[in-house]
């Protein structure tokens, strides 16, 4: 039993969780938390640094425990929230000098990517419930999500600046202010909303399910079940009993007195109501599956459908910034598909896990995204396109190194002399020159952007690449920019890329 344990630990701004689980089953074998800590002021939701004292205390705890079940495995994670890099390394090293664990920090996209995945994989009634259109919206402290799936398939998402915190911090401020902040808060959120407004799907057929909203969870979630239906007049009445004045709602019958003291109850009330206006769901449910749970289902290493969902969901990602900016598809396919060939053959040379040939996958499917601005200097509208649009599922890492594989994909190279290269993390420098340069290679063997080469063989020989191309037509411009392009792959590998034509039927 003491190697099918895990422990997780789950650090986010206002409390922190420990789950103690067994593989493969995922079976929840003790669950605690944390009280609540103070969030942070002036528009900043993490304060960890603040709380430190608290949350170190709170792990020394969990490690009794943890040592209790003889449990050897610890996952320590953390919500990136309101931090930049530099931040979360101060904290990360306060942390690990404190309790002796490294703490890994998921960032909003990784977050809601499992959590989604695990509804998605694990909740019985989806199937069912997004045969037509389903929304997700899952309320964050400082940001929420909301997905979209058509016919149970993950279509597309959308970060919007609003949480609980970050509301429950605005009502705060405006009660200084005016005696009724509600209305003046619901146009906050109504402004938040209203360029989403054109893009939601408003069908006969619509459910939406809210995830991370713990007040109604326990109100409609029967007890050993994972998803409740919202009585639609009930949730109305309680909303509008919300919107007087707290010590008025404090001991208002329809509202449970935890509930009442749930200080993002009403944050969650105006999130929902404002998003099901927008929506016009013919059902409204909720699900007490957390972040938590999809996390924990993401560290089970035998659970592959989980993390194929989530690729999945990245895949879809990566397609629908492709489509809004008018990429050509059938080159993309071109050099998805060859590029991943190379990645798959080259193996012994470039040393990479799957995790990058995914990587170098969404990169091939957005690297000339940039050419809606200006085909002049593409690659470098890609690049910041891509770090301005991350994608969900994938951490800030990820995001960085499929931006500056897209920059480098064409003319400029990661040398020491380009400012972005030199600035990168030395453990992802060369994964990124790496993808780039097959990237690179394969993105010339279309240049004509014709798909003229209809197979491709690999050999490596006397520190050469020979790369066998057929085609029945003739590949000079191809061949021109090869020359062009093969460099980088020569500069990073130590191998000289050979192209042969090879004329086919």
């Amino acid at each position: 039993m003491k190697n099918s344990l895990t422990a997780v630990i789950y650090l986010q701004p206002d409390q922190i969780f420990l789950r103690i689980i067994e593989l493969p089953s995922l079976k929840v074998v003790n669950d605690v938390r944390s009280g609540l800590f103070t969030i942070g002021e002036d528009n900043k939701t993490a304060n960890y640094r603040k709380n430190m004292a608290a949350i170190t205390d709170n792990i020394e705890g969990f490690k009794e425990l943890i040592s209790d079940y003889q449990v050897d495995d610890i996952k320590f994670y953390g919500a990136y929230e309101d931090m930049d890099s530099v931040t979360a390394s101060y904290v990360g090293d306060q942390l690990k000098v404190r309790t002796g664990l490294k703490i890994e920090w998921l960032n909003n996209n990784q977050l809601m990517a499992q959590s989604m995945s695990y509804i998605v994989d694990q909740l019985p009634e989806f199937k069912n419930l997004s045969k037509h259109c389903l929304y997700i919206l899952s309320i964050g402290l400082d940001s929420s999500t909301l997905a979209f799936f058509h016919h149970g398939n993950f279509e597309t998402s959308w970060e919007i600046d609003l949480g609980g915190a970050q509301i429950h911090r605005l009502v705060n401020q405006l009660r200084q202010t005016t005696t009724n902040p509600t209305e003046i808060i619901q146009d906050y959120i109504g402004s938040k909303l209203g360029y989403l407004a054109p893009e939601l799907t408003r069908q006969k057929k619509t459910t939406m399910i809210v995830q991370n909203a713990a007040s109604l969870a326990k109100r409609y979630v029967d007890k050993h079940q994972k998803i409740g239906e919202i009585d639609r007049q009930k949730f109305r009445e309680t909303f509008n009993h919300l919107l007087i004045p707290q010590d008025r709602y404090m001991y208002n019958n329809d509202i449970d007195p935890t509930e009442a003291q749930d200080e993002y109850i009403l944050p969650n009330y105006l999130v929902i109501a404002r998003m099901s206006d927008l929506i016009n769901p013919s059902c409204l449910y909720v699900t007490n599956l957390s972040i938590m749970d999809g996390i924990s289902n993401g560290i089970a290493t035998a659970n592959d459908v989980s993390q194929a969902t989530v690729n999945n969901m990245i895949r879809t990602s990566a397609d629908n910034i492709a489509k809004r900016y008018g990429i050509d598809f059938n080159h993309a396919d071109f050099v998805k598909k060859y590029a991943l060939q190379f990645f798959d053959e080259l193996r012994p040379i470039h040393r990479l896990s799957n995790h990058y040939r995914l990587l170098l996958e969404v990169a091939a499917k957005v690297d000339d995204i940039g050419n809606f601005i200006n085909q002049q200097g593409h690659y470098r509208h890609s690049a910041y396109i891509l770090e301005a649009n991350p994608m969900i599922g994938l951490s800030n890492e990820d995001n960085l190194i499929i931006a500056e594989v897209a920059r480098y994909h064409s003319t400029e190279s990661p040398t020491i002399d380009q400012s972005h290269y030199r600035h990168l993390d030395e453990d992802i420098q060369m994964p990124v020159a790496k993808l780039a340069a097959i990237l690179r290679l394969v993105d010339s063997l279309d240049d004509s952007r014709q798909q003229k080469i209809s197979r491709i063989q690999l050999k490596l020989k006397n520190g050469r690449l020979i790369i066998k191309a057929t085609s029945s037509d003739d590949l000079v411009l191809e061949s021109w920019s090869f020359s062009q392009k093969s460099q980088l792959f020569d500069d990073v590998f130590g191998i000289k890329p050979v192209l042969k034509e090879k004329e086919g039927r």
